[in-house]
């Protein structure tokens, strides 16, 4: 128990049985982990795994490589254009 469940507790112990104090905070703890749980398992379906971040950059690489081609030739080709006129 942490500090505030064992207040919780202390309260409790004084309107009802000691057994029946101990449930209660013990159900409350065991909700409060199942729901801590369910969050955590809807946030991991968002989480990149090192493979994800593998295939991303290998990805950006890749259109990185495409886009400098285009700009070299664009530039060669305004180049080509001055030179001619």
């Amino acid at each position: 128990m942490n500090g505030q469940a064992l207040e919780v507790y202390e309260i409790f112990k004084k309107s009802i049985a000691e057994d029946e104090a101990r449930k209660i905070i013990a159900y409350i703890e065991d909700a409060k982990d199942k729901e801590i749980t369910a969050t955590v398992e809807k946030k991991i379906d968002h989480l990149a795994t090192k493979e994800d971040l593998a295939k991303s950059n290998s990805e950006n690489i890749k259109w990185m490589f495409i886009f400098w081609l285009w700009q070299i030739g664009a530039t060669i080709g305004i180049i080509l254009l001055f030179i001619k006129s």
